[in-house]
């Protein structure tokens, strides 16, 4: 099924405010992503300079992603009901704001603090960030605007890390965060100019008072999943902090969606997930995430224990994946334009399936071309799915609830790369050998059973590739009805 392709009249000021909307957009999903790993290369650095542990260090990233990911529903729904411009701006502000005490911190404990603040800010940004473009932007155009801020998602990824380590092996650790202030002021002095003024909000005085019940319950419960399983592989799986960790998630969560089932005004709509097109093609979100970052997470072990590459052949490797997506994230945003997106999901899902199935079968020979086999088509798949998916999503849910189904994108990204991490983790540790553990792996150690070990690989991307085929049905089957739905609206 083709879609509208008719082209709307646009005068040329309208087009460059349009424009300067999507470049917002895409800036504030750049500086998000690029602030969630720009530490990385630097938490050494950090640990001697304020003299901690590293297990203390890593608070600095997690920190960042826990109040990120425990807020983004809480700001999901203040876009619906206080305005997309008036939190896109507090968003920048406060990740500005955040910025700038990152960098002036005095103390570990201090910075771990400011990093929270970004993350409130980061979650503010993100979540307006996606809703503006269904909002403000013609629908012929939304595929493409989505495409450009997948892009801007992959660079954030992608320079990152290397960037922090510039930044503070030239300056000082201060500056990876202190460049964000000048930034974001200007960014925000754009974002004030070119975002037309918040219309048509739900009347302020009709007896809804905003859910805070709901508010508490879902940050302590998604705060509380993410923290479990982003420490449990570190803390130990039946360690008491990640078995009370599990408790307090699962126990918020389910009294969240008792609370929402009741609320007058919820902060998570559960009518969105009766749309049995939108629930499908979340679902399709969530087991698309885990199989790209589990993947991402075990191919460096595979580089450096099976084909003996040292750190900086490993990450040349690895970036074959960033080189192939970019210049076709914005081309197959383009193409959700003119076909149905569902259709570019589905195919993006078994080209998936493809790429881990032949490098699980093919991992065991000699050189490097099972692996930028695998990069490649993972590239072109998650190139085409990012900025469709991302177009579906948001296609789906009705006016009104953007800001929501845009927390709800987030989020459920958010858990799926945590799931995947801890999914190929766990399928890897389980077919290795009896005696060794992933903590004790070397080159040195695994030469004796390094057949045995590349059968673990095997399995733990066969496993991917289960899930990868799951993705494809799910895709399959979500979206079926998005034109009637978009007619209905």
């Amino acid at each position: 099924m083709t879609m509208d392709t008719s082209p709307a009249v646009i005068d040329p000021e309208e087009k460059r405010r349009l424009r300067w909307i999507v470049f917002s957009v895409a800036f504030a999903v750049f500086m998000v992503r690029l602030d969630s790993y720009i530490v990385v290369i630097s938490l050494p650095t950090l640990a001697r300079y304020f003299q901690v542990g590293t297990s203390e260090a890593s608070w600095v990233i997690l920190s960042y992603l826990l109040v990120m990911t425990g807020s983004t529903l809480i700001f999901g729904k203040l876009v619906d009901r206080v305005g997309l411009k008036k939190i896109f701006v507090w968003g920048y502000g406060l990740f500005t704001l955040g910025s700038l005490l990152c960098g002036l911190a005095p103390t570990i404990y201090l910075l771990d603090a400011a990093r929270c603040v970004q993350g409130v800010g980061g979650a503010m940004m993100i979540t307006s960030a996606m809703a503006s473009i269904p909002h403000y932007l013609p629908k012929n155009i939304a595929g493409w605007a989505f495409g450009i801020c997948s892009l801007a998602n992959s660079l954030g990824i992608m320079v990152g890390a290397p960037l922090g380590g510039l930044i503070t092996g030239f300056l000082s650790w201060h500056w990876i965060f202190l460049i964000n202030v000048p930034v974001g002021v200007l960014a925000i002095l754009i974002v004030k100019r070119n975002l037309p003024a918040d219309q048509n909000l739900p009347p302020p005085t009709e007896g809804r008072p905003f859910d805070v019940s709901g508010s508490i319950l879902s940050f302590v419960g998604l705060t509380a999943l993410v923290f479990a399983l982003s420490r449990g592989d570190d803390e130990g799986w039946q360690s008491g902090l990640i078995l009370a960790a599990f408790a307090v998630a699962g126990t918020s969560l389910l009294a969240f969606y008792l609370r929402e089932r009741s609320a007058h005004d919820p902060i998570l709509n559960l009518s969105l997930f009766r749309n049995r097109d939108f629930s499908f093609a979340v679902l399709t979100t969530l087991v698309a995430l885990m199989l790209l970052s589990g993947g991402n997470f075990l191919i460096p072990f595979y580089l450096e224990l099976i084909k003996g590459l040292g750190p900086e052949h490993v990450g040349a490797v690895v970036m074959i994946y960033s080189v192939v997506y970019m210049p076709i994230g914005p081309f197959a945003g383009r193409l959700s334009d003119r076909i149905n997106p569902r259709r570019l999901c589905t195919i993006a899902m078994f080209l998936a399936f493809v790429s881990c199935l032949v490098f699980a079968l093919t991992l065991p020979l000699p050189g490097l071309f099972p692996a930028v086999l695998y990069l490649v088509l993972l590239a072109v798949s998650y190139a085409l799915f990012f900025p469709a998916n991302n177009h579906l999503v948001m296609s789906l849910a009705p006016e009104g609830s953007q800001g929501t189904a845009s927390a709800i994108y987030t989020n459920t990204m958010n858990v799926g790369m945590v799931l995947g991490v801890c999914l190929f983790e766990g399928a890897f540790s389980q077919a290795l050998p009896t005696g060794l553990t992933t903590m004790s792996l070397t080159p040195e150690i695994i030469r004796p059973s390094l057949a045995s070990v590349a059968g673990a690989f095997q399995f733990a991307f066969i496993v991917g590739a289960f899930f990868s085929l799951l993705a494809f049905f799910l895709s399959f089957y979500s979206g079926r009805h998005a034109s009637a739905a978009r007619g209905n609206q």
